[in-house]
């Protein structure tokens, strides 16, 4: 697949780059389910969850969550299957893909048999932190899982718990906690431009959260903009006991 700089009239995704595949950015954005999670969502959750060390944004875009998470502290891989103009993006890369080959980046691995240690199980202690297409929203969570993650924090519409169709998925992999938006979350697509950014949504939103070896019911709380959440009771691990 090549890319191309792409001469947009939008100075937001002026350094964005156009797979040879799509006629437009607006097609890009369409086909990949390209939707921006609100700064004040990305930084609420991380005021109430407390990640590993070493996070990988595996559908960064423009770059809000692993911002978000770079600034927390985190030691943050950010990737993409295509190119939205986020500067610190490591590389373009298929997160469902085999095999992984961002494996290789510096980040996930400090030393050569650090590396070879972890095979096949790469994200062995890492957090995925993340807001992949809906439509592959189950399968990311899987993949992040099956690469060996300690935790997985996933930004969806509410309506992702639902339908017969996910069903069995929810109860094989139910999460630790929900996260429901307070204020509501409004997810532009990347291609639509600031000014054209404005009125509501009906639409809820969420972070759904994973952890390796949590048992029992999930539970549910809100975060706000103005931070005004009323945290659930705290899981197994005190804070900061996460590598």
């Amino acid at each position: 697949m090549t890319a191309a700089p792409h001469p947009t009239l939008w100075p937001h995704l002026a350094s964005a780059m156009l797979a040879g595949s799509h006629a437009s950015l607006t097609a890009q954005a369409v086909a990949a389910e390209c939707y921006e999670t609100p700064d004040w969502a990305a930084r609420r959750v991380l005021e109430v969850e407390i990640l590993t060390r070493r996070v990988l944004d595996p559908c960064c875009g423009t770059g809000i969550l692993s911002r978000a998470a770079r600034a927390a502290g985190y030691d943050v891989g950010s990737l993409d299957l295509h190119r939205w103009g986020y500067p610190d993006q490591h590389g373009q890369a298929d997160f469902l893909a085999d095999p992984p080959a961002w494996i290789a980046w510096p980040m996930f691995r400090e030393t050569p048999a650090y590396l070879r240690h972890n095979m096949p199980l790469p994200l062995s202690g890492v957090s995925v932190f993340m807001n992949p297409p809906f439509s592959q929203a189950t399968g990311f969570v899987d993949r992040a899982f099956a690469l060996g993650a300690r935790k997985v924090l996933c930004f969806q519409r509410l309506a992702w718990r639902e339908s017969q169709t996910r069903r069995a998925w929810w109860d094989a992999r139910p999460p630790a906690r929900i996260w429901l938006c307070g204020d509501r979350a409004l997810c532009w697509r990347f291609d639509i431009p600031p000014e054209a950014r404005t009125g509501g949504s009906p639409t809820a939103h969420a972070w759904f959260v994973w952890e390796q070896g949590h048992r029992g019911l999930e539970a549910v709380a809100t975060i706000w903009k103005d931070g005004r959440e009323r945290v659930p009771e705290p899981p197994d691990h005190t804070p900061g006991d996460l590598p």
